[in-house]
């Protein structure tokens, strides 16, 4: 039996006549009149008793219904749950999250995933509307309803030197052993509220010497690497060359925190035990 003359049999119901419903299927009344009676043909009874006014259901045709819409409405839950096993979730990766993004795919078994290079603000807006499943960012405030949050992991912060600079050799140093050098920021945020750091000097009565910013994390720390000054905004176990070290800071500054963020709504709960498979790895 065709579902499609199934829903046509609905949709006449739900008109009381055959031209009204042609009308709402965006059909000819002629060729929806000649599928309903191959429908009652089909099932050896009439499902509609036709009048100058109309038609109305029969006995048959309400017990059919009945049964019918159930029918009709399990194959399209159906189907859509189908789709979704099928489609490919979108995960959103702030800049210098490469290599947690690479560790959160290694725990997982399908490969329906795609990986958009995306700021947090971003993320989340985009989770928030559906248009992004899942991201991995930086702790952002507060967050819109629906959207979850999981600490990843939390780093405190270092300063990463050119290994050939004076107090490279320091096994911690403090904001004024820092505030006279220039001070690389990143554009993106590399770090959530970058900024912060600068508050850090500020609350010790201190003024950096802001020195270029770099476009995106990898740059952040070529740029040190090549000695143009140091940086606050590099993560503890992100793999550096030998040409630039990290550094302890003694003062309290507010750490770097990697988070996991998910549409509640989405299908995602493979990628939410990965993430929390990291979370509790480190």
């Amino acid at each position: 039996m065709d579902l499609r003359y199934v829903r046509y049999a609905m949709a006449i119901a739900r008109a009381g006549s055959l031209r009204r419903a042609a009308a709402a299927l965006h059909i000819a009344q002629p060729t929806l009149s000649e599928q309903l009676r191959a429908l009652e043909k089909e099932i050896g009874v009439e499902l509609f008793s036709r009048s100058s006014s109309g038609v109305t259901l029969t006995e048959a045709g309400e017990a059919f219904l009945a049964q019918a819409t159930v029918a009709v409405d399990a194959f399209e839950r159906a189907v859509a749950a189908a789709r979704s096993k099928g489609e490919t979730a979108r995960l959103g990766v702030a800049d210098g999250l490469a290599d947690v993004a690479a560790r959160l795919l290694s725990q997982l078994h399908t490969g329906r995933l795609r990986m958009a290079p995306m700021g947090t603000a971003e993320q989340i807006v985009s989770i928030a509307d559906g248009a992004l499943q899942a991201g991995l960012g930086y702790a952002p405030g507060s967050l819109p309803r629906g959207v979850g949050r999981m600490l990843i992991h939390r780093f405190p912060v270092r300063a990463l030197l050119p290994r050939e600079h004076h107090l490279a050799s320091y096994e911690a140093l403090s904001l004024s052993d820092l505030a006279g050098e220039p001070l690389i920021m990143p554009e993106s945020d590399a770090v959530a509220g970058a900024r912060r750091f600068l508050e850090g000097f500020v609350r010790h009565r201190l003024h950096p010497r802001l020195g270029p910013s770099a476009a995106t994390h990898d740059l952040v720390i070529n740029l040190v690497g090549e000695g143009t000054g140091y940086a606050l905004c590099v993560r503890g176990d992100t793999t550096i060359p030998d040409t630039v070290v990290s550094i302890p800071i003694k003062e309290d500054i507010p750490q770097i925190e990697v988070v996991f963020l998910w549409n509640r709504q989405s299908d995602v709960n493979e990628l939410v035990s990965a993430a929390r498979h990291l979370a509790r790895s480190g």
